[in-house]
């Protein structure tokens, strides 16, 4: 069953002054907000370089490895009007296989210019290359898009020359050569995102360092991000609202070290940096729970499917998570698997019982987005509602390019697994 919860409590007011239109100059320097509800001050202002301090020897983050696409065309039609487009996921394949081809390749796309209807040609020259985007479909403002280019050049290549990072809508403004850097993980190696998983962008080797020096191993998954995450909950009901999809990728090294870690007396906080890795480290926790159960239908697939409620339905069910992953590696050695494909709907809001996550690190979020259902998921509704109203009383710079915060969940107390019917 979805839970019902008051939809009106996950709205506030977000003074224009608290957005960061520009990132702070060290990427560690930002303000950390952490917020521990087990604490009688549930409440502690730190900067970021100083996150080890807030975590348990022997914790484990799980990071978001994708790399943001210089997705944002600026083109001009024969007749020399001006055209924007926004690549947001190929027709066929993933981005990052699409990024590999050359001559010619088809994506769905944002679009912006005026009289952009279908058999409109596009051109965009950079330096010596030049790209023709055809329009093939039209809907509103998004549409089919075919590309071609006669350079030998793969269009990640092309891309790289002829496009510009996809800033948020929010920040309206144009990218800036500084963006190219700053709006990207230092850790960033999986091309495919059109936003950047922005919990990461305050981690430098000097934080990896001293979380090293605690025994705090960071891991990479990848859920590439679309543009989906900026779409704003409009339903009267959760029931209502549709999810948006996107695609994860999770090494088998992951799942073992997951294994391990939940097998340690000794272990920290299970700590996921960013709602991406959230929502893909409980996607992979709720298949395999469902694996568990040997005559379920997830044995006969070799990927992840992650619908948006399946969780909730599950949601009773008390689970060992080592128990979990150990089923996923005899997933894995059944498809000799050795990466995890699939793609999650997963919808995280208040009620939802976490599978894993203890710990979040995140930023500030727009009003009324499913980011900020998942924070209200993790904290409860009334500690979400003051840890915002303390951000903003003290003066946190929000969203992408905001501040931080640490929300600790705490110790997930977990019983002896039970066949999952």
């Amino acid at each position: 069953m979805i839970p019902t919860f008051d939809q009106s409590v996950l709205s506030y007011s977000l003074p224009d002054e608290n957005i960061a239109l520009f990132p702070k100059e060290q990427r560690d320097e930002s303000k950390l907000l952490i917020v521990n509800p087990h604490e009688a001050n549930p409440f502690t202002d730190s900067v970021f370089h100083k996150i080890d301090s807030f975590l348990p020897e022997h914790s484990l983050l799980i990071v978001n490895a994708s790399k943001v696409i210089k997705a944002r065309i600026y083109a001009h039609k024969q007749t020399g009007g001006k055209a924007e487009l926004l690549l947001i996921e190929p027709i066929e394949g993933s981005a990052a296989e699409a990024l590999t081809k050359e001559k010619e390749s088809i994506w769905e796309c944002m679009i912006g210019g005026k009289n952009l209807i279908p058999g409109t040609i596009l051109q965009c020259v950079a330096k010596h290359y030049t790209l023709k985007a055809e329009i093939l479909e039209r809907n509103n403002t998004q549409g089919i898009i075919r590309f071609q280019w006669n350079e030998p050049i793969t269009l990640g290549g092309l891309l790289e020359d002829i496009g510009t990072i996809p800033l948020p809508p929010y920040l309206h403004r144009k990218a800036e050569d500084t963006d190219t850097i700053r709006y990207q993980t230092i850790y960033a190696k999986e091309n495919g995102s059109v936003a950047a998983p922005t919990a990461g962008l305050h981690i430098t080797d000097n934080v990896i360092q001293k979380l090293k020096k605690k025994h705090i191993n960071m891991l990479d998954i990848t859920l590439h991000v679309g543009l989906g995450t900026f779409k704003p909950y409009d339903a009267d009901n959760p029931e209502d609202f549709s999810m948006h999809t996107e695609k994860i990728l999770i090494p088998r090294e992951v799942i073992e070290h997951c294994k391990d870690f939940f097998l340690n007396p000794d272990r920290g906080l299970f700590t996921c940096v960013g709602t991406t890795s959230c929502r893909t480290m409980e996607s992979v926790f709720w298949f395999g729970v469902q694996l568990l159960n040997p005559d379920s239908s997830m044995w006969n697939q070799s990927y992840i499917s992650m619908q948006q409620w399946t969780p909730y339905s599950l949601r009773d069910v008390n689970i060992n998570p080592a128990d979990v992953f150990a089923i996923l590696l005899i997933w894995m050695d059944r498809y000799n698997l050795s990466i995890i494909e699939g793609e999650t709907q997963l919808m995280i809001i208040p009620g939802y019982s976490f599978g894993l996550t203890e710990a979040l690190i995140t930023n500030f979020h727009q009003p009324k987005s499913t980011l900020l259902f998942l924070v209200s998921a993790i904290l409860g509704v009334d500690v979400w509602k003051q840890s915002y109203e303390y951000a903003l009383k003290n003066e946190y710079r929000f969203l992408s390019y905001g501040d931080s915060s640490l929300l600790i969940k705490g110790k997930i107390h977990h019983v002896d697994p039970k066949p999952v019917l």
